[in-house]
């Protein structure tokens, strides 16, 4: 009986402690921003500034990926997040309207920093 008290605390604690991670980027101009995986599917997020944010939708959490994306499809903008957990780098990639046109249009003038975003995350 005892042991079975203690793996089901053991258990239970496990699943209470979600991984969270704390992404910076060089500009200081940008806030951090937070990401907690969500048992239901989704991502928690923040930003410092703003706070809480619509939650994404998680797509990947192995033991060496976390991608995550908005869960709505929005007129002005999709967002896309792809964090290597070994090594704390995160991508941020974002479509706006006008940049999807350019890429249909294969655009060679395309500015690919205004695409991606890098980030360094801690856990």
């Amino acid at each position: 009986m005892r042991l079975l008290i203690l793996v089901l605390s053991i258990a239970a604690s496990t699943s209470l402690s979600a991984e969270t991670w704390v992404c910076r980027h060089d500009d200081p101009e940008r806030e951090d921003l937070t990401f907690v995986p969500q048992v239901d599917g989704t991502v928690a997020w923040k930003h410092r500034k703003l706070g809480s944010l619509d939650p994404l939708k998680l797509i990947v959490d192995s033991d060496g990926l976390l991608t995550m994306s908005t869960q709505r499809v929005n007129i002005l903008y999709s967002r896309f997040f792809h964090l290597d957990k070994f090594s704390g780098r995160m991508g941020e990639t974002t479509f706006r309207a006008s940049i999807l046109r350019r890429l249909a249009e294969k655009d060679p003038k395309l500015n690919w920093n205004t695409v991606t975003t890098l980030w360094q995350c801690e856990k």
